[in-house]
């Protein structure tokens, strides 16, 4: 029982520090609320490298790069250096690209229903 207080307490910090970056347009943010997708998400596009490797420290490397692939690979040119930063330096794959256009293929509705 501990084990998931300290993470939840550690969650509430790193959602307090990226509040204010991430959920500035909205009224009031209570950091509890806030769902691991969502938290998870906000560090990878506006948080620092120590901010986005704390995200280990609370989650396992298999949700983080869930996350990555699910919402920040398939936002393609946007977001594409960040995204090759984030497969080679933080989730250390070989290949980024490759696994970038895979993730982006696997993800992407728009391009999957549209053809």
């Amino acid at each position: 029982m501990p084990l998931k207080s300290n993470k939840n307490k550690l969650k509430i910090a790193l959602a307090r520090v990226i509040a204010p970056y991430a959920f500035w347009s909205y009224a009031s943010v209570n950091p509890s609320e806030i769902s691991d997708e969502n938290l998870i998400e906000a560090v990878l596009i506006h948080g620092n490298d120590p901010l986005k490797n704390r995200l280990f420290q609370i989650f396992s490397k298999s949700e983080i790069r869930s996350v990555w692939e699910q919402k920040l690979v398939i936002q393609d040119s946007r977001l594409f250096h960040l995204n090759r930063k984030i497969a080679s330096e933080l989730l250390h794959l070989n290949n980024p690209e490759q696994h970038i256009q895979q993730a982006y293929k696997k993800y992407n509705l728009y391009d999957r229903f549209s053809a």
